[in-house]
């Protein structure tokens, strides 16, 4: 039954009801016209044994879920977490649901307040990228009973599934690649101190040069988070150095962009005078000049495993929160020169 006037006016007849009350419940606005909760209900069930089409939040009032996700990232201007937002709502787009999106601009008490808001908002579940570096009101989150995944920074001591990057293995990978090129003073570009992504990616650059039998000078990591300007003010620094870096590992794509800026405002040329190998890979990495070498995650494999193992966790299907690492890989392009 199409819910044309007729067939609406008729429907009302058929349980008792005005056609203007039917209308208000069947368009999600019964709680607006003080409609009863019982009386709602009486009508979207009747409605969906008819085959009338009924308003999603409408829907939702009888089975007690508003069709929403919510989405936390730290910055919707890096590509990364742009990439991952995308590939969120696609998923979540395909299971009928919508998303609501929250940008913490690498900020914990942005982060807190934007969790606040999707709470309010009613959400039938969380995806978090979390800023990383305190997690004691995602820990209250999960003791809530709110379904919730964590996304490319995570906590071990959270009580929720998690999807992130094999970063330290990467970043080996990476140090790895640059000594093989003769690179003896290879330096590290930082982002975040104390997010879990940076530490692990911290904990492979030293276990590359570890193993390839190089000396790591403390004053070769640089950097205090993701933005490009930390990665024109670490370049600066290391540069300035009495013996300054023949290679760079940047731990983000915007710290590489922010790091090669600053050497062309110096007359410094990438490979020529320095050596640049980026985390994350983006459809821009192989167009600049030179293409970035970098090391690549799987942004669509993040988004859908977040969004799968979130449904897990709604439908209860998850025993014990879910913990999985992707595999990166090393893309080789113009930005890394032979000794």
């Amino acid at each position: 039954m199409d819910p044309t006037t007729h067939n609406l006016k008729s429907f009302a007849e058929t349980i008792g009801l005005s056609p203007s009350t039917v209308s208000r419940v069947l368009n999600g606005h019964g709680d607006r016209y003080r409609i009863s909760k019982k009386t709602q209900e009486r009508v979207i069930k009747a409605a969906e044994q008819s085959g009338i089409v009924v308003n999603q939040v409408a829907r939702g009032l009888r089975l007690q879920t508003t069709f929403t996700l919510g989405l936390v990232i730290p910055d919707i201007s890096n590509p990364f977490f742009a990439s991952l937002a995308r590939q969120v709502e696609r998923s979540a787009r395909e299971r009928g649901y919508s998303v609501i999106l929250a940008d913490s601009q690498e900020s914990t008490e942005v982060e807190v307040d934007s969790l606040r808001l999707m709470q309010s908002r009613r959400v039938d579940g969380l995806v978090i990228a979390p800023v990383g570096q305190r997690y004691t009101h995602l820990e209250a989150l999960s003791k809530s009973g709110l379904p919730m995944v964590l996304v490319d920074r995570v906590f071990d001591q959270i009580h929720a599934p998690s999807v992130c990057s094999a970063n330290r293995q990467g970043a080996i990978d990476a140090v790895t690649e640059l000594a093989s090129q003769g690179h003896k003073r290879i330096a590290c570009i930082q982002g975040l101190p104390e997010s879990s992504a940076n530490s692990e990616r911290v904990a492979g650059y030293l276990d590359g040069l570890k193993q390839a039998g190089l000396e790591q000078p403390s004053e070769y990591v640089a950097g205090d988070d993701y933005l490009s300007d930390s990665g024109k003010e670490a370049i600066t620094k290391l540069m300035s150095l009495k013996e300054p870096p023949t290679a760079v590992l940047a731990l983000g794509n915007m710290l590489a962009l922010g790091a090669m800026h600053a050497l062309r405002e110096k007359g410094l040329r990438v490979p020529n005078d320095l050596s640049i190998i980026t985390f994350d890979d983006q459809p821009w990495s192989d167009l600049i000049d030179p293409p970035l070498t970098t090391i690549a995650q799987d942004n669509e494999e993040l988004g859908d495993t977040a969004v799968e193992l979130l449904f897990k966790e709604m439908e209860n299907t998850a025993e014990t929160p879910e913990h999985r690492t992707l595999p990166t890989s090393l893309i080789r392009r113009g930005s890394v020169s032979r000794i």
